[in-house]
């Protein structure tokens, strides 16, 4: 009975957010209208763990080199095992002097999303010369808890380079199994301010797990020092494996009912450059920030083709 009113739920879920999300992303003029019974497939059949599961990973044994990244070496099968048998890899650095082009070209969006009504787009864009630190500080006056922009992969950029590095590519192999894979690049700005639920709901400040792909994995990038004050990330460890009947269904959880759930969690803090890959079907969240500001860059990699933005690169090997 319980299984059978699991998969009434799980249905009842996966039209709802079909809907949502396609309506939201407008992803039919995106991808066609193929992408509706795709989608659907993917919130309902890649909900449940024993047929997301039967997709291995694909070890390539490769070490490639990454000038980006302070570390030397770039062991594809170590971090696609770790990610694969915890749900998220070791950290890792990225060098001092990308840093700063990495913020400066995230900057450029124009494509940009705030969670608060009655604030127009163009008063909240960073200017060329306003600093980081005002800027911040701008946003907070205007009480702006998140606001989201999406990168443009299309256009030529460091960034994509990094992206499409020898050593990410070979990952997103590795991992998602495949030689075709869609890339997305977003920042986020979460910012110290007292909200409601509501908002705090909108802004994905409560634990939850995604579904996009039949299978996916996102690269975390902090551009400013992350610690306990300014929204770390947070992740369930081998929740992206098993999760407890409670939370098989794709919604937000509270604090307490997952900490009381679990015994183990994941804190990621770092300073400007650190990154980290997770998959994020596994419970995680973002941390509300009390203190201080965070900018993140957040890039998913999913297997196969959805296009979620016009921003969006889809990569073909074949």
């Amino acid at each position: 009975m319980k299984k059978f009113v699991f998969l009434i739920k799980l249905s009842l879920d996966s039209i709802r957010d079909t809907k949502r999300i396609i309506k939201y992303f407008n992803l039919i003029n995106l991808n066609g209208y193929g992408i509706i019974l795709k989608f659907f497939v993917i919130r309902f059949f890649y909900s449940i763990e024993s047929i997301r599961s039967k997709q291995k990973i694909l070890l390539t044994n490769k070490i490639e080199k990454n000038f980006f990244l302070t570390e030397e070496r770039f062991d594809v099968d170590k971090i696609s095992k770790e990610i694969d048998n915890r749900g998220y890899s070791e950290i890792l650095k990225i060098q001092d002097s990308f840093i700063e082009n990495f913020k400066n070209h995230i900057f450029q969006s124009k494509n940009i999303d705030v969670k608060i009504e009655g604030i127009e787009k163009s008063k909240i864009l960073k200017s060329e010369k306003e600093a980081i630190s005002d800027y911040f500080l701008r946003l907070k006056k205007l009480k702006v808890s998140r606001l989201t922009g999406t990168i443009n992969l299309n256009e030529n950029s460091l960034l994509k380079d990094f992206l499409l590095s020898d050593s990410l590519v070979n990952l997103a192999k590795s991992y998602l199994n495949t030689k075709d894979f869609s890339i997305n690049a977003s920042f986020f700005i979460s910012n110290p301010l007292q909200i409601p639920k509501k908002e705090k709901y909108k802004n994905a400040q409560y634990f939850h797990w995604d579904n996009d792909f039949k299978k996916f994995f996102k690269l975390y990038i902090y551009l400013n020092d992350v610690d306990e004050s300014n929204g770390p990330h947070i992740f369930i460890p081998r929740t992206h494996k098993k999760k407890l009947p409670d939370h098989k269904l794709c919604r937000l959880y509270s604090d307490s009912d997952i900490y009381s759930s679990y015994e183990e969690s994941k804190k990621f803090i770092g300073k400007a450059g650190t990154l980290f890959f997770a998959d994020s079907y596994g419970i995680h969240k973002g941390e509300a920030p009390q203190l201080n500001s965070r900018l993140l860059l957040n890039v998913h990699f999913g297997k196969g083709k959805i296009l979620y933005n016009k921003d969006d690169l889809y990569f073909n090997e074949e």
